[in-house]
């Protein structure tokens, strides 16, 4: 990349000097003899320009300190570099407190300054690609946490959430397996005052349930074998803003009224602590149980999910909204092509409507991992899986898996044996195919729930 920089002086003979000396070095030169005319250029190049070199006094009363004020108006990140022959330590503190890069005396030292433009232009360097970087971040999780859309259920479910947002009280979000239970958290969290504050999710399923304490509520250093140090835990590090808590209803029932507690009085005891912490976060939960039926069973007290259920939404399930799905399957194909760097197209008529009739057990998790192991396979051969079809569409058996008179956790552990055996037997990508943990594939495939 050719930088492009304005140098400004008034003298006329060192500004000719500076530009035949930079041009040299492969910079692209702009001057200006005083500070109106710099004002005139900045405002029609400050998106091309890379760095700005200015005199300190300059006649006319716009002076360099001016200009200064002025480039960073325009663009925060582009490099001011100040040359003055009235140099002293009060002019430099003053530049460099309105955010000069540096401060350079005359007569002017060029092997010092095509040195500070060097690293001014790499400093710039960094800063642009550290705002690409945020750009892609940021357009990445727009993308995942995303509700892609087009049912009527869905729209009034989102527009219930933004009123909801508006309120600071606790919120319970219920719906099988693969809804978007999460996805519809994250849309309370932007639309509400906390938006811009930390968003931390605990899975309560995904603890061992005697961690789940200290996991979620932190430790003081000596609490227990291995607390080395002090942990902030998931309420600690939510601080100010929103702890979501997944499958709530896995959460141990001794541990319950130390989470309804925490809850109504708005502190809470962190292990091996001797008085409690105050806290400012709101508690949004999610479960795919039906908690009254486990308060029946008595493995959910009744006082905690009263006060969870104050507000609840219910995310229907996929088969009850199938307009969502070519939409979805749209944006995944999408998705998954630009992540794997394949172009495949957009599934055809007859194929979209077998995946519209589906049921899909899984929701939108399931159809999420058909579309990219779909997107995966396109790329070396037409037929995403083991056998062509005459009409060049997808085998059925790719989305889905036969229920018959299967429970829960044995569909679970076929997907998982599935996927496996279309990643060769690789663990780490099975896990990142199922957006699960390798640890919790193990505890699925061996049936050992406690591990």
């Amino acid at each position: 990349m050719k930088h492009r920089i304005l140098i400004i002086d008034d003298e006329a003979a060192l500004l000719g000097t500076m530009r035949q000396i930079l041009e040299k070095q492969g910079y692209d030169i702009l001057t200006a003899q005083s500070g109106i005319e710099a004002m005139g250029i900045l405002k029609r190049e400050i998106d091309t320009l890379s760095l700005v070199l200015t005199d300190l006094l300059m006649p006319g009363g716009f002076d360099g300190i001016d200009l200064l004020e002025a480039v960073h108006e325009l663009d925060s990140d582009i490099p001011v570099i100040m040359i003055t022959a009235y140099g002293n330590v009060e002019t430099a503190v003053k530049a460099m407190q309105k955010g000069a890069f540096n401060f350079l005396t005359k007569p002017v030292n060029y092997k010092v300054l095509i040195q500070q433009i060097e690293k001014a232009a790499e400093t710039l360097s960094l800063r642009e690609e550290n705002k690409r970087l945020r750009r892609e971040i940021e357009s990445l999780q727009e993308g995942r946490y995303r509700m892609v859309h087009a049912s009527e259920k869905m729209r009034r479910l989102l527009e219930s959430a933004a009123e909801i947002a508006r309120t600071d009280d606790t919120v319970l979000i219920t719906g099988e397996s693969g809804t978007g239970k999460e996805l519809v958290a994250r849309s309370i969290l932007g639309e509400s005052p906390r938006a811009t504050r930390p968003f931390v999710a605990f899975n309560a399923a995904a603890v061992h349930p005697n961690l789940i304490e200290s996991e979620l509520f932190g430790f003081k250093k000596g609490a227990f074998t291995g607390a080395d140090r002090n942990s902030p835990g998931y309420v600690g590090a939510a601080e100010g803003g929103t702890l979501f808590i997944d499958e709530i209803g896995e959460m141990p029932l001794a541990l319950q009224p130390k989470l309804l507690r925490f809850m109504q009085e708005r502190e809470y005891m962190p292990v091996g602590a001797s008085t409690p912490v105050r806290s400012d976060v709101r508690v949004i939960a999610a479960t795919n149980k039906d908690l009254e039926k486990e308060i029946v069973k008595e493995r959910f007290r009744q006082d905690l999910y009263y006060r969870l259920s104050r507000f609840t939404l219910r995310v229907p399930p996929l088969r009850e909204r199938r307009e969502d799905i070519p939409p979805l399957v749209r944006f995944f194909v999408e998705r998954f092509s630009a992540q794997y760097k394949k172009t495949v197209r957009y599934p055809d008529e007859p194929t979209l409507t077998r995946l519209i009739e589906r049921d899909w057990p899984g929701n939108i998790r399931e159809l999420e991992h058909a579309v990219a192991r779909w997107v995966l396979t396109a790329g070396e051969r037409p037929e995403p899986v083991e056998s062509a079809r005459p009409d060049g569409a997808i085998p059925e058996s790719i989305y889905s898996f036969r229920l018959g008179d299967k429970n829960m956790k044995e569909i679970e552990k076929e997907v998982i044996q599935a996927t496996l055996r279309f990643t060769g037997g690789n663990k780490a990508k099975t896990a990142q195919l199922l957006d699960i943990s390798e640890r919790t594939i193990y505890r699925k495939m061996t049936g050992d729930e406690e591990l």
